[in-house]
C-alpha cells in the first residue's frame, strides 16, 4: 500500500469537519445579520438557520449507547506488515462522518409597531426570534472546532513529511 494512502483518510475526515464548522459558522452569522429582518427579498419572513448533522450509520448509534459491541474482537497483527496494520480499503474511503445540512426553523417574535410597512392587520411585525448570545456562542464553538480540525490537518501533513525524511 502506498504511504500516502495511510494519511488520506485522516485528511478527508478533517476536511469533513472543516466543512461542517464552516457551515455552522455561516448559519450563525446569517442569523445574526438578519435578526431584525422582517421579510426577505421574496416577501417571506426570515427563517432561523441551523447546521445539523444526521447520523445514519449503525456504528455511530452503537457508540452513542455508551459502549462497544461485546462481540467486537481486536485483530492481532504484526507491526512489520504494513498492509495488515493499515485500514482496509473500504474503511479508508468509506464513511468519514455525518453530512452537515442547513435546516430552517420558523420561530418568530412579534413587535407592536403599527407604522411599520410590514405590520399585519393587528399592528404586529414578525421578526425571527434570534438569540444573539446563543448565536455568538455557536460561532465561538464552531470557530474553536474549526481550529482543532486545522490542527489535525497540520499534524497529518507533518507526519507525512516526516515519513519521507527517513
Amino acid at each position: 500500500m502506498p504511504i500516502g494512502n495511510q494519511f488520506l483518510p485522516a485528511m478527508k475526515t478533517a476536511a469533513r469537519g472543516l466543512e461542517a464548522q464552516r457551515r455552522k459558522l455561516g448559519a450563525a452569522t446569517e442569523n445574526l445579520a438578519n435578526a431584525s429582518t422582517s421579510r426577505t427579498e421574496d416577501g417571506d419572513p426570515f427563517r432561523i438557520k441551523r447546521a445539523v448533522q444526521e447520523v445514519d450509520n449503525a456504528d455511530y448509534e452503537r457508540l452513542n449507547r455508551g459502549g462497544l459491541d461485546p462481540q467486537l474482537e481486536l485483530r492481532i497483527t504484526n507491526a512489520r506488515h504494513l498492509r495488515e496494520a493499515s485500514l482496509p480499503p473500504e474503511q479508508a474511503t468509506g464513511n468519514l462522518g455525518p453530512e452537515t445540512e442547513i435546516e430552517e426553523i420558523e420561530k418568530e417574535r412579534l413587535e407592536y409597531d403599527p407604522s411599520h410597512p410590514h405590520a399585519d392587520e393587528e399592528g404586529y411585525v414578525h421578526y425571527p426570534d434570534v438569540n444573539v448570545a446563543q448565536e455568538m456562542a455557536r460561532m465561538t464553538s464552531a470557530n474553536r472546532v474549526y481550529e482543532a480540525n486545522l490542527s489535525a490537518v497540520e499534524a497529518t501533513k507533518s507526519m507525512a513529511q516526516r515519513t519521507f525524511e527517513i
